[in-house]
């Protein structure tokens, strides 16, 4: 407990003066979302509170995390707290689909490649629904749009887009570039965290987007449910048959 308040004295200090008391820091957490890695079968997926001044972000693949990970360093080093939470499932995840190796990414040798807290990675670019998420749960939505084709429920994956967005402490300027053109008729937010207050990330992007008045009137939010995770059993984490009947009752109303 002594070690929690004490981060986050670290954490805000540089936010409440203003930057004229820095503390800037780079912090990785691990064992986050379903996954098994070592023999330990981790089960956390709650991010109960993100104090002010703390950069928290979430990746989905290997190249956005190198690029994202220089970025921290640069932000850290101007003050800033970071705090990357690696999904456990993607630390050695290769296929999206059977044995495609759809998931391994090149490394970008590129050192002046870096990845800002306001980009995002498109899925598509021409669909008419939009699935939002982050992390392993950028590889859920991927394998549930798939899963849609196969039962015949959309025509093609183009008719669906997903946008994953690894800074979740804010909504990033990319996910407000796409949704203020008006191209999207209804949005999913997919959060791997816990539904219900307190428990996820997601539901403040519903209300900036909404209060800024770039959210359309169809929406819907699908998130793990709120139960105990039981150890050995990944149950209650969320899955493509969540996001794929959220994206049915959404688009069929």
């Amino acid at each position: 407990q002594n070690n929690t308040i004490r981060f986050y004295e670290l954490a805000i200090s540089n936010w409440l003066t203003n930057a004229q008391r820095p503390n800037g820091m780079v912090v990785r957490i691990q064992g986050f979302d379903k996954g098994v890695f070592g023999g330990n079968f981790h089960t956390h997926n709650m991010i109960n509170h993100v104090p002010p001044g703390v950069d928290l972000l979430c990746y989905s693949n290997g190249t956005d995390y190198v690029r994202g990970f220089r970025n921290a360093v640069a932000q850290a080093k101007n003050g800033r707290v970071v705090v990357l939470v690696d999904c456990t499932n993607l630390l050695n995840l290769r296929h999206l689909h059977d044995k495609d190796r759809g998931w391994e990414t090149p490394y970008p040798t590129n050192q002046d490649e870096f990845m800002s807290f306001d980009n995002v990675r498109r899925f598509g670019n021409g669909g008419k629904t939009l699935i939002v998420s982050y992390g392993n749960g950028v590889v859920t939505a991927l394998r549930a749009r798939q899963n849609l084709v196969e039962k015949k429920v959309i025509q093609s994956e183009d008719c669906v887009d997903i946008i994953d967005c690894p800074y979740i402490s804010d909504i990033p300027g990319g996910l407000r570039d796409a949704l203020s053109i008006g191209q999207y008729e209804h949005i999913l937010f997919s959060d791997i965290c816990k539904e219900g207050p307190g428990s996820n990330v997601l539901s403040s992007y519903v209300v900036g987007l909404q209060k800024e008045g770039i959210l359309p009137a169809r929406w819907s939010f699908v998130a793990a449910p709120r139960a105990y995770n039981p150890l050995g059993n990944v149950v209650t984490f969320l899955n493509e048959d969540d996001v794929s009947e959220a994206f049915v009752r959404l688009t069929s109303n």
